[in-house]
C-alpha cells in the first residue's frame, strides 16, 4: 500500500484511480464494506483503488464542542486500509484552508488536477466542501460534466441499527463496547505505553499495568471495568481493564487506564500494550475502605474467569496490534 501525506507527493498515474474520500474514523462495518466493494469496482474497470482521508479529524480543526474524541488514530486506520487492499492512501492535512474550499474546487483541483481520478465511490451520508454543500447529487452533475463515473453506497444495516461513526462514539461513551465491537466488526482498542503508577495495584494483590494512551484524542469508555484482551511478546493474554478516577483513594485524582492481566508474572515497564475491550463488567465505584475495593476485584477476577471460558475467549483471533507507519511518502508496504 502507497501511503501520500501531502498533496504534492502524488504522481500522476496512467492507470487511473477509483477513489473514495472521507475521514473513516473506526473504519467500521460500514465503511469495510464501502472499501471492498471499491477494490472489487476499481479491479474490473482496471483503475487504482485509492482512499483520500484526513488527519486531523475535520471537526477537530473546526472546533466541535466538545471536542470529538476519535476511535481510530491514524496507524490503526491505514493498518485496516491495509489489511482491506487498498491500493493507495492520501492522508490530506485538514486544515482552514481546506474547509474553505468549496465542493467544487475541491472536485476539479483535488480529485481531478492532482488525483486524476476516473470515478468515485461515496456513502449514503457523504457531504463535503465549504459549508458541507458537496453531495451525492452535486458530484453526479459534476461527474456528467467532467467525464467521471460516480457510484453510491448504501447504509450498512447491522441488527436494524445504521452503522455510523457517530453511534459507535456514543456505545463507546456509553461503556456499551459490546455494541460497539458489533458495529466495528472488531473490538474497541487502545495502545499505550505501561508507566510506573503508585503500586497501590501490587499491594491490593493486584498488580496493575498502567498505561499511558499514546493518542490523547482518542476516545475513551465510560469510567468502569472491563473484560479486555491484550498481547505480549506475540502472546494472547485476557485480563481486567479499570478506567477512571479511583474514588476509593480520593477526590482529585486524574483518570487512568490500569490493566490486571491475568496468568502473567514479569515487568511490563515501558513495553507498548494494545488494550482490546470486550465487555463492562461494572461501573466505577467508590469504596468504603481499600479491603472492601480488594475483595470486589477479586469477585470481578472470577467473574473474569468465567466470561473467558464461556466465550473461548482466548481462543478467538487476536487483534491487529498496528505500528506506526511514518511519514515516507509512497512506501510499499
Amino acid at each position: 500500500m502507497r501511503v501520500y501525506t501531502r498533496w504534492s507527493d502524488v504522481p500522476k498515474h496512467s492507470q487511473g484511480r477509483l477513489a473514495t474520500v472521507g475521514t473513516f474514523d473506526g473504519v467500521h462495518r460500514g465503511h469495510q464494506a464501502l472499501l471492498e466493494y471499491l477494490c472489487r469496482r476499481a479491479q474490473e474497470l482496471a483503475l487504482t483503488a485509492c482512499v483520500v482521508t484526513f488527519e486531523p479529524h475535520p471537526q477537530m480543526v473546526l472546533g466541535r464542542q466538545p471536542p470529538i474524541g476519535i476511535l481510530t488514530p491514524l496507524p490503526a486506520k491505514l493498518e485496516r486500509f491495509r489489511q482491506i487492499g487498498i491500493a493507495e492512501v492520501v492522508v490530506a492535512p485538514f486544515t482552514t484552508e481546506l474547509a474553505r474550499t468549496s465542493a467544487e474546487e475541491f472536485v476539479q483541483h483535488y480529485l481531478l488536477g492532482i488525483l486524476g481520478i476516473r470515478g468515485i465511490v461515496v456513502g449514503h451520508d457523504h457531504m463535503f466542501g465549504h459549508g458541507r454543500r458537496g453531495n451525492l447529487e452535486l458530484l453526479r452533475q459534476l461527474g456528467q460534466a467532467l467525464g467521471f463515473i460516480v457510484e453510491h453506497f448504501p447504509p450498512f444495516v447491522v441488527d436494524g441499527i445504521t452503522v455510523s461513526s457517530s453511534t459507535i462514539r456514543r456505545a463507546v461513551q456509553q461503556g456499551d463496547v459490546e455494541t460497539a465491537a458489533k458495529l466495528l466488526g472488531y473490538p474497541y482498542t487502545v495502545c499505550g505505553t505501561v508507566v510506573r503508577g503508585d503500586g497501590r495495584g501490587r499491594r491490593l494483590g493486584f498488580p496493575t499495568a498502567n498505561l499511558q494512551v499514546e493518542a490523547p484524542e482518542q476516545l475513551l469508555p465510560a469510567y468502569g471495568v472491563y473484560i479486555a484482551t491484550t498481547q505480549i511478546a506475540g502472546r494472547p493474554y485476557a485480563g481486567l481493564v479499570s478506567y477512571g478516577v479511583r474514588p476509593t483513594f480520593g477526590n482529585d485524582l486524574p483518570p487512568q487506564l490500569e490493566l490486571y492481566v491475568l496468568d502473567f508474572s514479569g515487568s511490563l515497564y515501558n513495553e507498548r500494550l494494545c488494550v482490546s475491550f470486550w465487555t463492562r463488567v461494572r461501573a466505577e465505584l467508590p469504596f468504603p475502605t481499600p479491603e472492601a475495593l480488594q475483595e470486589q476485584m477479586g469477585r470481578d477476577e472470577a467473574y473474569c474467569r468465567t466470561w473467558i471460558a464461556e466465550h473461548r475467549l482466548l481462543e478467538q483471533s487476536p487483534t491487529v496490534v498496528s505500528q506506526p507507519i511514518h511519514g515516507d511518502q509512497g512506501t510499499e508496504s
